[in-house]
Order: C-alpha cells, then structure tokens, then sequence
C-alpha cells in the first residue's frame, strides 16, 4: 500500500462470525475493493457476499497463511479471535487493528492494569488463586461481588456471584481451572456506550454516546440522543482520547462505561472491534461505524460524525416475532434489521433481530416501543461490570 492508503481495486480480507462481518463486506464493496472472506461456514451470508472465499477452520495455519496472502489487508468483527490467529495473519498481511488490544481485553488482570494506567474508575476486585483468596478478600471487596476467570473465553470460564459468605464455599470446584478474580459489583443508574475510530497516526472521532438499556442481561434497547451532563460528557470524551492515545490499534472499538445516581463514571469495558449497539448508526448518523472502520483500516480521512435524528435501536427476540410482524404493517418510522438464519434458531431467547425507530424525540420514540407491549417484561440492571 502506498503511504498506508489502500485504494479502490485492492483488497481487503474480512474474518468474522457475526452480522457485522457481512456488512463490512458490503461496504468494502460499495467503496470499490476487492473483498476476501475467511470462515467455516460456506453458507454463510458474509462469505456468499464476498468476490472470493476460502472456507476453512480458524485452526487452520495453511489457509490463514493463503487467505491473508491474497489480501493488501485483512480485518476482523470479533472480540474472540485468539490473538494467536490474529499473529499468523500479521506475518503474511498488514492487520491494522493488530492483537495488541484484543489480547489485553481476553486477559482480566491485563485489561485493569489497563485501566489503572488510565487512571479512570474501576470496580475494586482481588486475585485469586485459593479458597482461601476469597475468605482474605472479600471484606475489603465487598458483598455481592463477582468471581470471574482470569481469561474471558475459557471453556470452563464461569463465574459465581457472591452475596454471602456461605456462597464462598461454592467456589472450591472453579479453583482448579485457573486463577481467578473477585470483583465489587457496581450499582449503577445508567449504561453509556461510546463508538470510537482510530486511524494509524492515532486521530480519533468518537461517534455519539448511546445510552443502553437491557432485560435479563441482554440489550433491549438503545438510544441517541442520550441525556448527559456537560461535565459527564467531557470526562466520557476524556477516557476515550486516553485509550486512543494509549493504543496501536486502528479501526472502530467500543467503550461501555457504568454511570452511577452521582454521576460516577466507570469504565465496564473495551470491545476491541464493532461492539453491540453501533447498527443504530446504520441510519441515526451522517456516516456507519462500518465506514468509518474502512476509511481508517484504508489510510482515508476520519468522516466527520452528525446526529441526522434521534433513534432508538429495540432488539427483539425470537418469540417476539409475530409480535414484530404485527408491527412491520403498521409502523412507518420503524426500519427492521433480521439477522441471518434468524428461523433456524430454536431458543425462543435469542436475539434475532433489531428495528431502527426514528423521529423526532427520543423520549417519545421509547412511548412508542412501550405502548407496543412488545418489552413489557421487567427491566433488569446488569450490575457487574466486564
């Protein structure tokens, strides 16, 4: 690439297993690049849309060696890529988003003294490694808190919540698999989530705060825009810039923060790829998080970042579907996304799809969602941060 800038007719090599992986293929298209896939699923939508593919196992060096060879860059849409896969693509291709920040974020100890050198708010938590860890620990960290494995995507990764000293006990199985941390859970008022692209000389544009709000721990909806003190704004602007100047990364990562009735502002976590709520800038904003991520993976100018109209992002499950189709009739500012192989699911509590709801004010917008009875289940506050 000349000057790190990759022009039409070059291409870009995209490996993922979500929705987002086949919108970044479609917008590499749209903007001119030859676009590559990378999974183990032939049929999957993101493969069927790219010019070409190899289909293939993650484990698989060979063809992780051919595909990234094919491509001037290779990029990815999932927080669980081993960052040792992520090597192997390196060596034979540029991988602008590196696995840097994508091996810190999978380790629970590096990620807070991530953090820490940030200096921004955290829940207070201890490293474990006995039983006898936990019964040291828990007075200064607290009850209920949260016992978590070091690595997030251990297949035995679970985590035990702790509300008494009698749920300690309960912990002795999970001491075998790894160390561990405990962890304060937080009380907070209000989830923030703030889309952040970087380019390669470290510029940044944050797109709009968009404010979360979820049910059972899933994200039922989310909204711009959010309703947000100046101070806490500036602060919210403040941690984002210090990750951006404190990463190689480049791309779109997603910062969630945990706000608290006073008003302090905790930082949940770091999603270093698309995180789960950047679809509403699909039609909420003057530029996609997914053509933001291209013109920064691409060498280009950083587009400037305007809201165009308040918009709600209600995610829907699916035994929610007849309900949605009743509503897909009636409602005229109502834009509905169905994700990929949404009717061969059979958990009625997966998440199938989300619709867009636009208009004037947002407070309005969410009477709307409500007045459905779509959502009606009790809202629940997911307390424990990442």
């Amino acid at each position: 690439m000349d000057n790190h800038v990759l022009y039409p007719g070059g291409t870009i090599g995209v490996i993922g297993n979500s929705s987002n992986g086949s919108m970044i293929v479609a917008a590499a298209r749209q903007a001119g690049f030859n676009v590559g896939a990378y999974g183990a699923d032939e049929t999957s939508e993101m493969l069927q849309l790219a010019d070409f593919r190899i289909v293939g196992e993650l484990s698989d060096r060979e063809r992780l060696e051919d595909f990234a060879q094919r491509c001037d860059l290779v990029t990815y849409d999932s927080e669980h890529l081993s960052p040792a896969v992520l090597d192997v693509l390196a060596d034979k291709t540029a991988l602008p988003q590196g696995s840097d920040l994508q091996m810190v974020m999978q380790d629970r100890l590096l990620e807070r003294a991530f953090y820490e050198q940030l200096n921004v708010n955290i829940p207070p938590y201890a490293t474990i490694v006995s039983l006898d860890d936990i019964y040291q620990s828990i007075n200064s960290i607290g009850y209920p808190a949260v016992l978590k494995p070091i690595q997030k995507d251990l297949p035995h990764g679970e985590e035990l919540l702790i509300k008494t000293q009698t749920d300690i006990a309960q912990a002795a199985g999970l001491m075998d698999w790894g160390t561990y941390i405990l962890e304060s859970t937080v009380s907070y008022a209000r989830e923030l989530a703030v889309t952040v692209a970087r380019t390669r000389d470290g510029e940044a544009t944050l797109f709009p705060a968009v404010q979360i709000e979820r049910q059972d721990g899933q994200l039922k909806w989310a909204y711009l825009p959010a309703q947000i003190e100046p101070d806490v704004q500036s602060e919210l602007d403040r941690i984002c810039n210090e990750i951006v100047a404190n990463v190689t990364y480049v791309g779109v990562f997603e910062v969630d923060f945990m706000l608290t009735a006073n008003n302090a502002i905790y930082v949940k976590q770091i999603v270093p790829t698309f995180g789960e709520v950047g679809r509403i800038f699909d039609r909420a904003t003057s530029t996609t998080q997914f053509e933001q991520h291209l013109r920064a993976i691409a060498g280009l100018p950083l587009s400037d970042v305007e809201i165009l109209r308040p918009t709600v992002l209600a995610a829907f499950k699916k035994r929610q579907l007849n309900a949605i189709r009743t509503q897909w009739v009636i409602k005229k500012n109502w834009h509905f996304s169905y994700y990929q192989r949404y009717q061969q699911t059979t958990n009625d509590d997966d998440l199938v799809g989300h619709v867009l709801v636009q208009g004037d004010d947002v407070n309005k917008l969410l009477e709307q969602l409500d007045d459905t009875e779509i959502w009606s289940e009790p809202t629940s506050t997911d307390e424990s941060a990442e």
